[in-house]
């Protein structure tokens, strides 16, 4: 593989958050975005919020909220009319195996996220090194968080106890969550250079949706990667930085990196669907919106867009590769879906999430309901991926080197696709410590580099186990 040049690209502030659907938000696993004539009008004259915030009047609000907007409204479960609270009579009325995407969440830690694009909390998160689920590495560090400012966690560093529980007692849920700031944890890591222990404080920090963007050499090819955390307006400004410099440079290939990254606004998602299919997709549909039988007077059709992006499109990119894993969910498989009837998508790592589905987010006594309102589907009319998009090469996720680096193995995959036309021999995510003996010399790097990569990709977050989440 020849990489001859690594050229990292700076990062802007923030835009501000503007991401309304009219008077609501459509919401792919929480974000914003789209068009006033996708919000449908109320069908049985209910209310928009309960008479009054008692349990009482808040689980009649929902029943009706359910039967009218819902998309499964006709497959309910039954009502637990002796739940305790919204949330768990929300449960009850889910359209149960196939709605496993419905939620709810406070609201102003709902607002705070999306609206303002901050977080509270110290800003690391945690994935499974082993299919037992007993050994905890840290995946992710937000690099403007406490632990990202001081440098004191790093990626693949190895957890011994966070405020003294164990990896066993942390996945069991027993690590309390931390929402307000000034809130001392205590870590024990087993790092590269041997066992430290340090404290942090929780606080409010930003979020940076671009974790890192940069342009690759591949012989006499230019590539553009970019690690793409959440689907939010705050980043935008970054977004358009980095799609500039890539024009700039010339890029004829590129490579979203979407392995974390679990949703947020379908604008965003458009935006950078947009600006990755160039002329392309212009003019093209980016996506069907398409609410239940009772509601599809409401459906509306969405095209790519030229209008109000960060950045003008890419001129000459021949295909888009997205690094993918099982926490790939909701926006980030929208971006895919709807370029794949208009330039070839080549998928990097595990099959992503399935989440063919999009909220239009209600709010109502200091709580959001997300429950699931409408199916998405690209200009083909498929919108069948609920099982994920199986990778095209799977290769393990690899913590023994940081995001960006063209030797991790997710990324040195995509490099040597682009170099070769093909997956590496290799690759492999079932078996990473096990790789295919029939690789020849010029495969031997990406070899090495996936024996040493991890087995899970089980995440934090809203489609993941609650006890993972960024913290």
């Amino acid at each position: 593989m020849a990489l001859t040049t690594t050229q990292h690209l700076p990062a802007l502030g923030t835009a501000t958050w503007a991401s309304l659907l009219g008077s609501a938000l459509l919401v792919a696993c929480g974000g914003g975005g789209g068009d006033s004539s996708a919000v449908p009008t109320l069908a049985s004259g209910y209310p928009q919020a309960p008479v009054s915030c008692s349990t009482t009047d808040q689980k009649a609000w929902l029943r009706d909220y359910m039967n009218d907007r819902y998309f499964w409204y006709d497959q309910q479960g039954t009502p637990n009319d002796a739940a305790t609270t919204p949330a768990g009579y929300l449960s009850s009325l889910l359209f149960k195996p196939k709605d496993r995407y419905s939620y709810t969440q406070n609201t102003a830690q709902y607002t705070q996220f999306f609206a303002e694009g901050t977080r509270t909390g110290y800003g690391y998160a945690l994935m499974y090194e082993d299919a037992a689920k007993t050994v905890l590495k840290v995946r992710l560090i937000e690099p403007r968080s406490p632990l990202g400012t001081q440098g004191l966690l790093q990626r693949g560093d190895t957890i011994v106890s966070i405020d003294g529980f164990t990896p066993a007692q942390i996945t069991a849920g027993q690590l309390s969550a931390v929402s307000t700031e000034g809130v001392q944890r205590n870590f024990v890591v087993q790092g590269s250079t041997g066992q430290r222990s340090f404290s942090a404080l929780s606080a409010t920090f930003p979020l940076s949706p671009v974790i890192d963007a940069r342009v690759l050499t591949v012989g006499s090819t230019r590539v553009g990667y970019l690690m793409y955390q959440e689907f939010i307006t705050t980043g935008a400004a970054a977004l358009g930085s980095a799609f500039e410099a890539f024009s700039a440079a010339g890029v004829t290939e590129l490579i979203l990196d979407f392995r974390y990254n679990g949703g947020g606004s379908t604008a965003q998602a458009r935006n950078i669907a947009s600006m990755a299919g160039g002329a392309a997709v212009e003019g093209k549909v980016f996506a069907n919106y398409r609410y239940s039988a009772k509601l599809a007077d409401n459906n509306v059709v969405q095209n790519f867009t030229t209008n109000g992006l960060p950045a003008v499109p890419l001129a000459a990119v021949n295909r888009v590769f997205v690094i993918t894993s099982g926490d790939t969910a909701s926006a980030s498989e929208l971006v895919i879906n709807a370029l794949r009837p208009f330039k070839p998508v080549i998928t990097i790592g595990g099959t992503t999430y399935g989440k063919p589905y999009a909220f239009v987010p209600q709010e109502a006594c200091g709580t959001t309901y997300s429950a699931v309102n409408i199916e998405i589907a690209n200009a083909l009319g498929s919108a069948d991926y609920s099982a994920g998009f199986a990778a095209t090469c799977p290769v393990a996720d690899d913590l023994t080197r940081q995001l960006g680096d063209p030797l991790e193995a997710r990324l040195a995959a995509a490099l040597g696709y682009v170099r070769t036309g093909s997956c590496p021999v290799a690759a492999s995510v079932l078996q990473p410590n096990k790789p295919n003996a029939q690789g020849n010399a010029a495969q031997a790097a990406t070899k090495s580099i996936v024996s040493s990569a991890l087995q899970s990709d089980t995440g934090y977050g809203e489609i993941s186990p609650a006890q993972m989440r960024m913290d």
